[in-house]
């Protein structure tokens, strides 16, 4: 399976977790969602740690735009990382309201570095 499709399935996942009434599997899985959809774009990382990973992404977005929106969305991928660290290894239980609104920053996330890559939105 490609990291393109199972970032698809991943973001679909989050969204039924939070029909369902699981929101912190919500945030984990939008967290991977966005980490595997920036692995497909960035294809040839040398690395699986999520700061270096947030590093080259700051780095691609900064050659295809600007600075100011490479800091944006490395800060919200890094953002994301924090959510899925509490949500998987931390005592913090997240709330349905904010886990929608955590799904919705990753899904956000994707559609922007989609546009920044010209791909089909």
């Amino acid at each position: 399976m490609s990291k393109l499709i199972k970032s698809e399935v991943l973001l679909k996942e989050a969204k039924k977790d939070l029909e369902h009434g699981s929101p912190n599997k919500a945030v984990s899985a939008s967290y991977f969602a966005v980490r595997l959809f920036v692995e497909h774009v960035i294809p040839d990382l040398l690395t699986s740690k999520d700061d270096k990973i947030a590093n080259a992404l700051y780095r691609e977005v900064k050659r295809r735009a600007n600075e100011e929106v490479a800091k944006r969305l490395k800060d919200v991928y890094m953002t994301l990382y924090t959510y899925r660290k509490m949500a998987d290894h931390r005592e913090t239980l997240f709330e349905l309201e904010e886990s929608k609104e955590i799904v919705k920053m990753a899904e956000s996330l994707i559609l922007e570095i989609k546009r920044i890559w010209g791909l089909d939105l």
